[in-house]
């Protein structure tokens, strides 16, 4: 049986830029960060070989659908099975992620809180860790966990966790919070 093809493209609305790879028109591996996707690359290369991989500029149907996002049309994104980058993490990364995919459109969560729903209290540190692993951001929107003081991090650096943060409350009809 042959190797899957995978297809990598760079998906842009406005100053945000989005790397993804994708097995067909489903998503593996989304992020905000070069750095991040480069590594995700270099690891589907070592495990597939470089022949396998195709640069596209051609947009995917997933593409639609981060369109409709970004225009606050889209609030959720169909559950994505089928990932390498979900199936080599760990249960306890599993389990963040996907209580993280259950937090509302427009509305946070905190590290913390995170930690003690999954009956891990103290563990908001690697509850951070395992949002910082996420391998399909928007899809399990870890932008929506913040620092109980405010923003805290994001793997595509906080101004972009900021603007998505705000695109949802403005979608939503909110105000903008002004902690963030």
């Amino acid at each position: 049986m042959p190797s899957p093809t995978i297809r990598c493209f760079t998906f842009i609305f406005e100053e945000i830029t989005s790397r993804i790879i994708c097995f067909g028109d489903s998503p593996v591996h989304l992020t905000f960060s070069p750095e991040k996707h480069e590594m995700a690359h270099q690891w589907l290369i070592k495990q597939l070989g470089p022949a396998c991989i195709i640069h596209s500029s051609d947009s995917l149907g997933f593409a639609d659908l981060l369109a409709e996002f970004f225009e606050g049309r889209r609030r959720k994104f169909p559950q994505q099975t089928g990932s390498p980058f979900v199936e080599k993490a760990t249960r306890f990364q599993k389990r963040v992620w996907n209580r993280i995919a259950e937090i509302p459109y427009g509305e946070t969560k905190t590290y913390g809180e995170l930690a003690q729903d999954l009956g891990s209290t103290g563990a908001a540190r690697a509850v951070g860790q395992a949002c910082n692993a996420n391998p399909l951001a928007l899809i399990v929107p870890c932008h929506r966990v913040t620092g109980a003081a405010g923003l805290g991090g994001f793997a595509g650096g906080c101004a972009v966790k900021r603007y998505l943060l705000h695109l949802e409350q403005l979608a939503m009809g909110q105000k903008p919070k002004t902690r963030l």
